[in-house]
């Protein structure tokens, strides 16, 4: 099910080397431009640095995201913005949302394989189709 997203107001991300699939920042004025209006598929990784299993997926979802090549990624750390990842019903992390058209894709939760990111990013392609 298709969730949606009117319900936004600010993300802050953490500053990150730019590579093809990242921006080093998000905020209220930057929100709509690269997740609401993003003509692609947006994935978001909610991580903290203090995290291990944060650190063990991010190289992994890098290398799905860049290989996948259809979506951009970007990172929000939970330990910069209190309250708002609690709208996502976040939790515990890593805790990844995939979003296209204003509406949460797919989502996960934990350090897992390759193998099932990728297969998280192709729902983006059931939406892709639909255009």
């Amino acid at each position: 099910m298709l969730k949606s997203l009117n319900f936004i107001n600010r993300v802050t991300v953490s500053s990150l080397p730019k590579s093809r699939n990242f921006t080093s920042q998000v905020n209220k004025q930057t929100w709509d431009k690269y997740v609401v209006s993003n003509k692609k598929p947006v994935v978001i990784d909610f991580f903290a640095t203090w995290c291990p299993p944060c650190k063990q997926l991010e190289p992994v979802l890098v290398k799905a995201v860049n290989d996948y090549g259809k979506c951009e990624l970007y990172k929000y750390d939970i330990s910069e913005e209190e309250g708002f990842h609690n709208q996502f019903g976040i939790h515990s992390i890593p805790h990844v949302i995939g979003f296209y058209n204003n509406k949460i894709v797919f989502e996960f939760k934990g350090a897992i394989p390759a193998s099932q990111v990728k297969k998280h990013l192709e729902k983006f392609d059931e939406e892709l189709a639909k255009e």
